[in-house]
């Protein structure tokens, strides 16, 4: 099952291309990891999957929607969580992950128990059951970031898009939160997720879609994308591999 497909898709802001003609599609069952280097426009390929910003051409397909869907149905379709969580918000940690089951409720708005149950269960997952009752804006980076993937996980979505899910996390919770992801990639639903550490992404992703300077240098299978000379060129540094999924790259002598 295709949840978003993009057919030679340039897009940008302003006017200024950052993606040229990117093709890709993610299904069901596929974990996805966007790799390189940085300003080669991964931030900006995840929005576009997402459904949250239009191309300046090409043709893209979020699910069985049609396009210009309303937000409501967007949301039903992606949950995305981006790189920057908003710092001010003056909304307690489960008030702000029961936003997310705002595509599900009626007319009023309301939550429910059921609701509740999710968003706690949610926040267990990531291991801040324990900032519930805390405001957001007291929060550090990372349990923030905590936080909002909670939200996105109650959003019951199809597709989850994330923008550098492992920023500000420590790597312990990295490693966890990765972990968790990819547990949840099922014949019903799929992720893209931007990344910068390549070790990760080997260890999470099914397939891997490398970006260099608005481009797709490479994209498929983990195995297939993944080497040290494709790395190399990249990146820009002679990259080293040690066992099936740690990439290092090689100090100058």
């Amino acid at each position: 099952m295709s949840l978003s497909a993009l057919r030679s898709v340039s897009a940008g802001y302003g006017g200024c291309e950052v993606l040229r003609d990117v093709s890709l599609e993610v299904k069901a069952g596929e974990a996805w990891a966007v790799l390189g280097p940085n300003g080669a426009g991964k931030t900006t390929l995840a929005k576009v999957v997402a459904g949250l910003l239009k191309p300046m051409r090409g043709d893209v397909r979020v699910g069985p929607l049609a396009p210009n869907p309303a937000p409501a149905e967007l949301a039903r379709a992606v949950a995305w969580v981006p790189q920057q969580t908003p710092e001010g918000l003056d909304f307690t940690a489960l008030e702000v992950v029961l936003m997310g089951r705002a595509p599900h409720l009626g007319p009023l708005g309301l939550t429910g128990a059921k609701d509740e149950q999710l968003a706690r269960e949610a926040l267990a997952a990531f291991d801040v059951s324990a900032l519930a009752e805390r405001r957001v804006s007291a929060l550090s980076g990372g349990e923030r970031r905590r936080v909002f993937l909670a939200r996105a996980l109650v959003q019951q979505a199809p597709l989850l898009v994330l923008d550098e899910p492992t920023a500000f996390l420590d790597v312990r919770h990295q490693v966890e939160t990765l972990h968790l992801v990819r547990q949840r990639v099922s014949a019903s639903l799929g992720v893209l997720a931007v990344l910068h550490d390549v070790s990760l992404a080997s260890r999470f992703a099914t397939h891997v879609v490398l970006l260099a300077k608005g481009k797709v240098a490479a994209q498929g299978a983990v195995a297939d994308v993944l080497t040290t000379t494709r790395l190399s060129e990249v990146y820009g540094i002679a990259m080293e591999r040690s066992g099936d999924h740690t990439f290092e790259p090689r100090w100058p002598t």
